[in-house]
């Protein structure tokens, strides 16, 4: 019976350190897709977000990367495109946006993210791709 639960601790701890191995890993590849892309600092009332552009996933989809001083730290987050529904600013490109402007903004998940209310416009999507190529 001992040598089961000696057994079964240490398998507790391989797999501990395998998760926190792949975690590291995870980290480490968003840090270097960060540092090499497209990104843009947008400051606001707490400070600066950090918005990188990482990939087209689709014609409609992008996968970004987002940070707020806030705590608001999202690696890989999908954003898709729509309309939008009020005013604001794009968080890529500090523009402005209007009513109806083609724009990206987080999937619609449940909880919402905290950047759920934040948009990028579509031509600022389209001009970071093509600086790319």
């Amino acid at each position: 019976m001992e040598q089961c639960m000696t057994e079964n601790n240490a398998w507790r701890r391989t797999v501990g350190q395998l998760d926190a191995g792949c975690a590291h890993q995870l980290t480490a590849r968003v840090r270097h897709i960060v540092d090499t892309h497209e990104s843009s600092r947008l400051s606001n009332s707490s400070g600066a977000v950090v918005v990188a552009l990482l990939d087209r996933v689709s014609p409609r989809t992008v996968t970004v990367s987002w940070s707020d001083p806030q705590g608001c730290n999202y690696g890989e987050q999908v954003w898709r495109v729509a309309s939008a529904k009020r005013p604001g600013v794009c968080a890529l490109s500090g523009q402005t946006i209007a009513t109806g402007d083609a724009i990206y903004r987080p999937t619609k998940v449940e909880p919402p993210p905290n950047n759920a209310k934040a948009m990028m416009l579509a031509t600022a999507i389209e001009h970071a791709i093509a600086d790319r190529l």
